[in-house]
């Protein structure tokens, strides 16, 4: 019989100290989102994870989920492509 994972514990068992935005119940939640099968099961795991965990903890959880997009975007502005430039000139 595997031992039940309780969602959100902190492993290090207060030994560390997370920044508000990456307690573990927030990776847990976000992971737990993440690995859903389908977008109809995503859509059950974000209302349970936001009754769970709370709005300030879920905008985490989501933020966290959306970071690769954000950066995708991010890559592809103009402002960053003219400090990248301007990084590799003055690298060379």
């Amino acid at each position: 019989m595997t031992k039940q994972k309780q969602f959100g514990r902190d492993w290090t068992d207060g030994e560390l100290k997370f920044p508000e935005h990456l307690t573990p119940k927030i990776i847990h939640a976000a992971l737990f989102i993440y690995n859903a099968d389908s977008k109809e099961q995503t859509n059950k795991r974000v209302e349970h994870c936001a009754k769970e965990i709370g709005d300030k903890a879920m905008s985490f959880a989501m933020a966290i989920l959306l970071l690769p997009t954000l950066m995708n975007s991010m890559a592809q502005s103009e402002e960053y492509t003219t400090w990248n430039e301007q990084r590799h000139k003055k690298l060379n």
